[in-house]
């Protein structure tokens, strides 16, 4: 089984709140609550696990009382995973979860720097778990006022060892653009415009290209349309409507688990972004970010159409 290590430097412990009624600037009663490890990198790692196709893990700061409820249940969940223990208290997000609308608010907590030393110790272990792996996952920001060269310096030891490297961040990559490693872009159509300055999706996915060190970029709106390219030929992709929605955080990290499974793989890169939009869609009739049903996933793929053009 191939193998992929994912950093996800700014973890969360997740609490969702499920309301029968949610009302802004009223007392709002939940009627259940979940608590558990959530994240970029940790909703990668266990979307890829349930995938089932190719075998990650992870790598990431942890600190406080919260960094200790994350290392606790990701060992009771047996998610392979290397914390680096900050002395900054890692944050706590709250998703709150409206069944009569089926929307979503999400509060999130500050993060806090980590430290010169525990950086390179997360940077010393990558490149230990990256030389044993076939690929490299970027997941999410970092903690406010880390180094900012942390992916950087990454993408330079996944460049140094011949790995190729998804980037599921959209922050300060300009560096990392430059560097010699291949990159896979997934990342939303929101931040593809704060990263490009374009509106129009093509416009931005054309000024990505402009970098060699991207070969293939991957484009999410929510339930609208995808996009997928290589820099020569631009997929776009129509999302079947889902009847009910339970909890949509973690529909992108599931779909850059699932499309960096299936490209390592060898499975063409079309084909494999369509399988993780089915995976991404299935991910919210789940509570539990990162998990969705194999079988849920087949069913929305037979509903997505893709339609494949010249760039």
């Amino acid at each position: 089984m191939k193998r992929i290590v994912a950093l996800g430097p700014n973890p969360a412990w997740q609490k969702t709140l499920f309301f029968e009624h949610f009302r802004y600037g009223a007392i709002n009663r939940a009627r259940e609550m979940q608590t558990f490890p959530a994240g970029k990198g940790i909703n990668f790692c266990r979307a890829a696990a349930c995938h089932g196709r190719v075998a990650a893990r992870l790598i990431q700061f942890a600190g406080g009382e919260n960094g200790d409820k994350i290392r606790a249940g990701l060992e009771e969940e047996g998610m392979p995973v290397f914390s680096v223990p900050t002395v900054a208290p890692t944050r706590c997000c709250t998703t709150c979860l409206c069944l009569e609308t089926q929307t979503m608010t999400e509060v999130i907590e500050p993060s806090f720097a980590a430290a010169a030393a525990e950086v390179d110790a997360l940077l010393e272990r990558f490149g230990e778990w990256l030389n044993e792996s076939d690929a490299g996952a970027f997941c999410g920001t970092l903690p406010t006022g880390t180094d900012p060269m942390l992916y950087p310096r990454a993408a330079a030891v996944a460049a140094a060892c011949g790995r190729p490297l998804l980037i599921d961040s959209y922050q300060n990559l300009r560096p990392v653009f430059e560097s010699n490693a291949e990159l896979w872009l997934k990342i939303n159509t929101d931040e593809l415009r704060a990263m490009t300055g374009a509106e129009d999706v093509c416009d931005g996915l054309a000024r990505v290209f402009e970098f060699s060190a991207v070969k293939l970029a991957a484009i999410t709106d929510g339930p609208g349309r995808a996009y997928a390219s290589d820099g020569r030929q631009l997929a776009v992709y129509e999302l079947p409507s889902l009847e009910r929605i339970v909890n949509p955080i973690g529909c992108g990290d599931t779909a850059s688990a699932v499309w960096a499974s299936e490209l390592l793989c060898g499975v063409d890169p079309f084909e494999a972004f369509r399988r993780a939009l089915a995976a991404a869609s299935a991910n919210c009739l789940s509570a539990f970010p990162g998990s969705f049903s194999p079988s849920d996933a087949e069913e929305i793929t037979r509903g997505i159409r893709m339609e494949k053009r010249h760039v």
